[in-house]
């Protein structure tokens, strides 16, 4: 059975082995993220990722993964990353999963940039003047 992703809130499925979950980039998990694996950059947090280093997925699974709570989020890793589950073979489930969610937070906030506040609104029906987009 494959785990539902909210695609509205940057979430991926993710199937590693027997386990099904999913996965979903925010800034505050990629901070955690970052901090695990000792990644300076963004291109560096990717790389690593999308390369299948085992340390990098493992910390990612541990940082990214969706549950209703930390312990919930250390369970499901727990099972994901069972010596009996995840393997090499699960490379290609991985970077689809994970590219889907990257792309789904870049793509978030880069819309957060393009629509206008509710003040901007206010302010532009009041005064007349067109809300300023980001470009």
């Amino acid at each position: 059975m494959s785990a539902f992703a909210n695609e509205l809130r940057g979430e991926a499925a993710v199937t590693i082995g027997s386990e099904s979950f999913v996965v979903a980039v925010t800034f505050a998990g990629l901070m955690r993220l970052s901090q695990a694996i000792g990644a300076r950059t963004m291109d560096e947090i990717y790389q690593r990722l999308l390369g299948f280093e085992p340390f990098a997925v493992s910390c990612a699974i541990r940082c990214l993964a969706v549950a209703d709570s930390d312990e919930g989020r250390a369970a499901l890793a727990a099972r994901v990353l069972s010596g009996k589950n995840i393997s090499a073979a699960d490379q290609a489930n991985w970077r689809i999963g994970i590219e889907h969610a990257l792309t789904a937070h870049i793509e978030a906030g880069n819309a957060l940039r393009e629509t206008s506040s509710p003040l901007e609104d206010v302010e532009a029906a009041v005064t007349g003047k067109k809300p300023q987009t980001a470009s």
